[in-house]
């Protein structure tokens, strides 16, 4: 068995450990997105928000060098039903 070191800082892995954070974090909005896609679909209404925020969360990693500058996308919500 091969023993592989990495000359790693500690920033280095704190900035791993805080990006796998950072991506289970996206992973259960990403969950949560697609069943209110589901819900806005099966009530007929406009899709494109619900899309953009999944396609957002999707990005994070794209989008910011830094884990700790992560702003997380504002979660759209669905109407409310009228009485």
């Amino acid at each position: 068995m091969e023993i592989i070191t990495y000359d790693a800082t500690d920033s280095d892995l704190v900035a791993v450990s805080r990006w796998t954070e950072i991506r289970a974090i996206r992973d259960a909005k990403l969950k949560a997105a697609d069943k209110l896609l589901e819900t806005a679909i099966d009530k007929g209404l406009g899709e494109t928000a619900f899309r953009q925020y999944r396609q957002a969360l999707r990005d994070i990693p794209q989008t910011y060098s830094n884990p700790e500058d992560v702003v997380w996308p504002q979660k759209p919500s669905l109407p409310q039903a009228s009485a």
